[in-house]
């Protein structure tokens, strides 16, 4: 081999696709810095404005999804979008064909995938929630292995897929980050990459509630890029003269983890992991339309520890989310305990299981990188 080996990763749509594949392309540089790692995404995701930011070489691919869409725009996506994808990137790959491709999800997970089986290219899947989805499961078969992201994800799938429970990986600035209390509280609201419409609805005026009721407390308040969004929550709050910080995005969330006391959020694989490795108690509010129910199953793996309690959205008044910020917010006790529960529950060693895994189908260019070093070291 007379260049450095090559790592693709492919998937994206959304943050609990994207940060998952840049926590891992950290991990893998941070131990192999000879290691080029390039990206598949989709011009429709968050890839497409996060990954060049980073200076990440990335290749953005126009494809659409097919969750809700009707009869012609799935037989557009899988007889036009997908073959011209897959041709496009194999056409990229005839200069930089990778040695390894690892598919993270979304459905630019799936052109990565069938372009890597087309050429040959080792491929690894990586399935981040405790429920796998479809794309994975269906894929799976096609894989040297699924590296999963909880144990309970192993119960569903097939018993002939090679699946290897890793643990999600969590970025080193926030697994750095433990959970303390504060005077006054502070409450997080969390509702993903794009924003949660209970969250920002409910929670400002349970919130409204509380302060009635004479609590003392402050809030941060992630809400999404919707700017009237932003506005009314933020008129919300105003009304109750609560402090509170109100935010489309975050993007330091090792200082958004660290001020909170007590956090409500929705349960993508990575709020769930990132929580317990911070010890951050969570009120989790699983959205009710999610394929296959995984929210739920994600936030059930903290809340049978204890480490978090899990909230039906359907069932949910602004009167119950009221109480249950009461009860948790303001109960110093509870909420350590809650923290230590989530925190014996995190996944601290992913990060090196999913590189012994990466390690594993990479032998002949990590062997590469030895020569390489020891030939430096040689000549100096």
């Amino acid at each position: 081999m007379s260049r450095a080996p090559i790592l693709c990763i492919a998937g994206g749509g959304t943050g609990g696709h994207v940060m998952p594949a840049l926590a891992l392309a950290d991990a893998a540089r941070a131990k192999w810095p000879e290691l080029d790692v390039n990206f598949i995404g989709a011009e429709r995701g968050l890839e497409a404005k996060l990954l060049p930011e980073r200076g990440e070489k990335v290749q953005l691919l126009a494809m659409h999804g097919v969750k809700g869409a009707g009869l012609l725009q799935r037989l557009h996506v899988l007889l036009w979008e997908l073959p011209k994808a897959v041709l496009s990137i194999r056409r990229r790959w005839k200069s930089e064909r990778p040695d390894l491709l690892v598919g993270v999800g979304g459905y630019a997970s799936i052109s990565g995938v069938a372009a890597a089986l087309i050429s040959r290219v080792p491929v690894v899947l990586y399935e981040q929630n405790a429920m796998p989805g479809l794309v994975n499961r269906t894929l799976a078969r096609f894989s040297r292995c699924i590296m999963l992201g909880f144990s309970d994800a192993a119960g569903h799938m097939h018993s002939h897929v090679h699946s290897i429970v890793t643990g999600n990986v969590v970025r080193e600035h926030i697994m750095a980050t433990r959970w303390q209390p504060h005077t006054p509280p502070r409450l997080l609201v969390l509702g993903g990459s794009q924003g949660a419409l209970f969250l920002n609805n409910s929670v400002p005026k349970a919130c409204q509630q509380l302060m009635r009721e004479g609590r003392e407390f402050v809030v941060t308040h992630i809400v999404g890029s919707d700017k009237e969004t932003l506005k009314a929550v933020s008129e919300t709050y105003a009304e109750a003269n609560i402090k509170a910080e109100i935010l489309p995005f975050c993007d330091d969330m090792a200082a958004f983890y660290a001020s909170g006391d007590l956090m409500i959020a929705r349960s993508g694989a990575m709020t769930v992991c990132e929580a317990a490795c911070c010890g951050m108690p969570t009120l989790f509010v699983p959205l009710p339309s999610a394929a296959d129910d995984h929210q739920r199953h994600n936030a059930n793996v903290l809340a049978n520890v204890d480490g978090a309690l899990v909230l039906d959205q359907n069932a949910m008044s602004t009167d119950l989310l009221a109480q249950q910020l009461d009860t948790h917010l303001f109960d110093g006790n509870l909420l350590h305990r809650m923290s230590q529960s989530a925190l014996a529950a995190a996944p601290f060693d992913a990060s090196k299981n999913q590189l012994k895994v990466i390690g594993e189908y990479l032998p002949g260019p990590l062997l590469y990188l030895q020569k390489k070093r020891q030939n430096k070291g040689a000549q100096a």
